[in-house]
């Protein structure tokens, strides 16, 4: 028998529901039982339900909604509630990179008993992925530092944003969500800090706004630190004071025309479309069993710092107001240090 046939009748990896439901059954009678199945059959708009959640999987993880095909609607909605349940999406999501890392054998640690928590999946798949963005995004970045083992950049572009914060649960790495990264990067200096031997990722952030004074540091987890317990070496720790004291443009002012245009079209391409979803779930029938998951998940990412202007806002005063020639150029020169 194959390693997943034995994982599949394993006694400790199988529940069948009627042995679920026997236990709300005075002595477990099938009459009950049976009941119990044809009124969950017959659960209004179940077949909503279940349609929602194939395309949210889709969506989320890649998973073709075919491949369900053989789950009927009621095994389906049980999935997702112990999916929903046990998993946060953002843990999920980094497994399934891992898993494509280490068959691309770009995992270092493979020894897969040695993993007993989603942390130590996040490090790993961190680590793999500074191996392939170097190179992929370096006109996106500016490159503070690298070494062996240290990395410090300052992100310019969404997509650079969410590759080289990848594994983290920064509000600015948001998957279907550009506006925080586009709110810090069009207000301040937004540094990234990543370790290659240990995966340990730290984002430094400050405002350059008057009126809106703010500097800060936050773990992988997005919890905002002192930079003391950011765990970050002295010298690093120098290169952002510097960067900090010495720079005085916004990441997103990096730039060149064109390429703050093509951010802005980016947002408003994510409005549209959170728009268009935003109507279809005014239909009479409202699907809160999927919804409600969503929603917890995305809440993770409320921000703490409280913005006055939308990114529409701070994208429009960008690149608006660039100088004449410069725009008939199609670029602004590169003050890549603010100095």
């Amino acid at each position: 028998m194959s390693r997943i046939k034995n994982l599949q009748t394993d006694s400790e990896n199988v529940i069948n529901m009627v042995e679920v439901l026997q236990l709300f059954i005075p002595e477990g009678k099938s009459k009950y039982v049976e009941t119990l199945l044809r009124i969950m059959k017959k659960t209004k708009n179940l077949n909503v339900y279940t349609q929602e959640m194939r395309e949210s999987w889709a969506r989320e993880f890649g998973i073709k909604p075919e491949s369900l095909n053989s789950f009927n609607d009621v095994q389906l909605l049980f999935m997702y509630r112990f999916i929903d349940g046990m998993f946060n999406y953002s843990d999920l999501k980094s497994f399934i990179k891992f898993c494509e890392y280490n068959e691309r054998g770009l995992i270092e640690n493979n020894d897969l008993s040695r993993y007993s928590n989603f942390d130590e999946i996040m490090i790993s798949t961190g680590l793999a992925e500074i191996k392939v963005l170097e190179k992929d995004l370096e006109k996106q970045i500016i490159n503070l530092h690298s070494d062996d083992e240290w990395v410090v950049i300052k992100p310019l572009t969404y997509i650079a944003s969410r590759k080289y914060g990848s594994s983290t649960k920064w509000c600015t790495t948001q998957e279907t969500n550009p506006e925080y990264f586009l709110r810090y990067a069009g207000k301040g200096i937004l540094i990234y800090t990543m370790n290659k031997k240990t995966g340990l990722k730290v984002a430094a952030y400050k405002s350059l706004r008057k009126d809106d004074p703010e500097l800060s540091f936050w773990n992988q987890i997005d919890n905002r630190i002192d930079s003391m317990e950011s765990a970050l070496p002295t010298f690093i720790l120098e290169i952002i004071r510097n960067e900090f004291q010495n720079c005085y443009t916004p990441n997103l002012d990096l730039l060149s025309y064109q390429d703050k245009k093509a951010q802005q079209q980016l947002l408003e391409t994510m409005q549209n479309k959170s728009i268009a979803i935003g109507e279809m779930d005014m239909r009479e029938e409202p699907v809160p069993m999927i919804e409600d998951g969503l929603m917890e998940e995305r809440a993770e990412f409320e921000p703490d710092m409280e913005v006055t202007e939308s990114p529409r806002e701070i994208l429009n005063e960008r690149y608006v107001n660039e100088d004449i020639g410069a725009m008939a150029m199609q670029t602004t020169p590169r003050n890549l240090l603010g100095r």
